[in-house]
């Protein structure tokens, strides 16, 4: 038998290597110009390259059973055969009347002599009337009976199945070790370990090598005893076939149970693959050193339930950040607040005013109060200055801070080192009136803000550079207006990662930074940025759309979105199983806003039966438009978390071949009433669109 030729995995040579170094030289060090062997660099180069050379030879003459085993030391393990899984049509009978359960687990089949079997996923109900729906398929594994050969005696014995069992790949908190398979030594089954270490010298036992696809016995006989001589080994399994069970859509099936029905396939949802070899598997790696089991991201989430979990159309991993409301109320902007800002004063319980103190040219302080109003500005207050608002002449510098738990509560001014307490005799320190705080943050601070969680309790943050410090107080009335909260630890934080959405501007040293509804207002120069604070311990939220049968061009009913319960406790299994330790994910369903639209077009003369053919084309391509799954500008979904534009109406509608031109857009709430320049969209929230009128003008007008 003639040896096969060892693999040339890398052809590059030493002089090639030199040669390529010194090439790079100009570009990676321009100061280096003397590139001969006298050199003491080029005879580093020189020593690189043969020390390369020699890998790369030992790499080429590795063996298979090397190869391999390095390959179990990297995580790397070929993939079985995957399965095919397909959407698929199911038709009542022609005379049938009422409701047509399908349930899980019904079986579908090709007409092929060696048919491909498919189990539906879900159940799937024809109400009455209802001709056709769709449910997902998988296809069914094949069962593998074979014998593998028969035992030497000898310790550490293999043997290999003449194909790679299926295993599947769902994370789960408990994994199995090993694929589902049995094997047998003379009709008796040994079972799995995970380790020969836990085996005793008595244990009849197998291992898995996952790598080498091999069944292997007790290495000693301290550590699982070996199949005596003469003895046969067999082995059961499942597999699947891979590309040869592949079915294009149309593809006729037949059903047996329920009697009756027609099935056909829809859609390809996932083609099947062959099982890989080691080449292939290595090919991978260089992707992705071996397949995603963890999610450190939120990506490497949303890509481990897409793969592991049918019925699902989109999926969105977010820590939720965004205020639903981006607009910033009146107080905030320039004018009415100055553009140059010292602080700002805001109360922490029940807040109706603002209050802005900022330079004067003769450098004393002046201040401004304006009324907390929406962002619209409606009944709209010019800014006042009271006295009561005044700096205290105990404060000696321009203050770089204010705080106020509530109206009919003293102040707490913040100056260099120092803070002072309305009414009190003189300042303190800053580090006095809060122990335990960082030194850094005892002093020049730029912010200082609270939020209030209850009547006596909040956080207080205290903002420097590109950093803030928070912790939780009890506010009291005593000698210390804030008093740390026993079991309550202080954290220091960079902006950037507690308020993701700032602009560069605003993530260092921001003038003032006030509260208001649980959004926080970072002013910075004559710009006003809201974000809200993503606590240390803030969960991930999974948000789930489900696969549904029903037509995006209509309105859809209010339970069509909602998650079933299967795939709710799928999804928990799969980020249960994959996520790191600390790690806290809810899962559900996003937020979907309500809103309407009104609008008047203008139709092409002649259009078959004028309006009417009009407005239904209207109608049909805003559904669409604005759908969860088939909506937004690529046709994917509406975009997460994107807001609606009068605008959006105008592109959906530009499409519709019926309309000649759009006279008028008017975004409303979703029952129709008020008018509304946009609707606004919660983070990673999608849009719902209820109320639609089109009215079709005269094609004349």
């Amino acid at each position: 038998m003639a040896e096969l030729p060892v693999p040339d995995l890398d052809d590059l040579r030493f002089q090639p290597l030199v040669d390529a170094a010194k090439r790079a030289l100009p570009q990676r060090a321009p100061e280096w110009t003397d590139h001969n062997v006298s050199d003491p660099g080029v005879t580093l180069i020189e020593a690189c390259a043969a020390r390369v050379d020699q890998l790369g030879y030992r790499a080429g003459r590795m063996t298979a059973r090397q190869r391999l085993a390095l390959l179990r030391l990297m995580g790397i393990t070929p993939l079985p055969a995957s399965p095919l899984r397909v959407l698929v049509a199911f038709g009542r009978p022609a005379p049938a009347t009422g409701d047509v359960e399908i349930p899980a687990g019904t079986e579908v089949r090709t007409t092929d002599a060696d048919p491909v079997v498919l189990t539906t996923t879900a159940a799937l109900v024809l109400a009455d009337g209802q001709d056709t729906g769709t449910v997902e398929a998988v296809e069914r594994p094949l069962t593998v009976r074979e014998t593998l050969g028969t035992s030497t005696g000898d310790p550490a014995q293999r043997f290999a199945p003449s194909r790679r069992p299926w295993r599947p790949g769902t994370p789960v908190p408990d994994p199995p070790f090993g694929p589902p398979m049995t094997v047998l030594v003379d009709g008796t089954a040994w079972p799995p370990v995970r380790t020969f270490a836990h085996a005793g010298p008595t244990s009849q036992v197998h291992w898995w090598d996952d790598a080498s696809a091999e069944v292997v016995f007790g290495p000693d006989p301290q550590h699982g005893v070996a199949p005596p001589k003469g003895a046969t080994i067999g082995v059961e399994y499942t597999v699947h076939r891979g590309s040869r069970a592949a079915l294009p859509a149309g593809t006729p099936l037949t059903v047996t149970t329920p009697p009756g029905l027609s099935a056909e396939v829809r859609e390809v949802a996932a083609a099947p693959q062959d099982a890989e070899d080691w080449e292939q598997a290595l090919r991978r790696a260089g992707l992705g050193l071996a397949p995603l089991r963890r999610a450190v991201t939120a990506a490497d989430h949303e890509q481990l339930v897409g793969e592991h979990v049918g019925g699902l159309a989109r999926v969105r991993v977010t820590a939720l950040t965004r205020p639903t409301d981006s607009r910033v109320p009146l107080a905030f902007r320039v004018p009415p607040r100055p553009a140059e800002t010292l602080a700002c004063a805001v109360v922490a319980r029940d807040p109706h005013w603002a209050v802005h103190y900022y330079p004067k040219e003769d450098g004393g302080v002046a201040w401004t109060r304006v009324k907390l109003e929406g962002p619209d500005g409606e009944d709209r207050a010019e800014p006042t200055t009271e006295s009561d608002d005044a700096v205290p002449p105990q404060v000696t510098g321009p203050p770089d801070a204010v705080i106020r738990f509530a109206e009919d509560q003293p102040r707490l001014w913040f100056f260099g080192d120092s803070c002072y307490r309305d009414g009190a005799a003189a300042a303190e320190k800053i580090t006095v009136e809060f122990p335990g705080l960082p030194k850094e943050f005892g002093e020049n601070l730029d912010a200082v803000s609270v939020l209030a969680d209850s009547d006596t309790t909040c956080e207080l943050f205290f903002f420097k550079g590109e950093t803030f410090y928070h912790r939780p107080y009890t506010y009291t009335r005593g000698d210390r207006m804030y008093v740390p909260q026993l079991g309550g630890r202080g954290v220091r934080s960079l902006i950037v990662e507690a308020f993701p959405g700032l602009s560069p501007e605003c993530r260092r040293s921001p003038d003032a930074v006030a509260v208001h509804d649980g959004v926080f207002y970072v002013m910075k120069g004559a710009r006003t940025e809201p974000a809200l604070w993503r606590r240390e311990d803030a969960p991930l939220h999974v948000l789930l759309v489900p696969r549904t049968d029903g037509d995006p061009e209509v309105a859809f009913n209010a339970h069509e979105f909602d998650v079933p319960a299967e795939i709710l406790r799928q999804v928990a299994d799969v980020v249960g199983a994959c996520r790191l330790l600390g790690d806290r994910l809810h899962v559900g369903p996003p937020r979907y806003h309500s809103f309407g639209i009104e609008a008047t077009v203008r139709p092409w003369a002649g259009t078959t039966r004028g309006g009417e053919d009009t407005a239904d084309a209207a109608e049909r391509a805003l559904r669409r438009f604005f759908h969860p799954t088939a909506g937004g500008p690529d046709g994917r979904g509406w975009p997460w978390g994107r807001r609606v534009h009068a605008g959006d109406v105008l592109t959906a509608l530009e499409r519709v071949p019926e309309v000649r031109s759009t006279v008028e857009v008017v975004l409303t709430l979703g029952d129709g009433t008020g008018r509304k320049s946009s609707v606004e969209v919660s983070d990673s929230g999608l849009v719902r669109l209820d109320h639609l009128a089109i009215t079709v003008t005269n094609a004349q007008d």
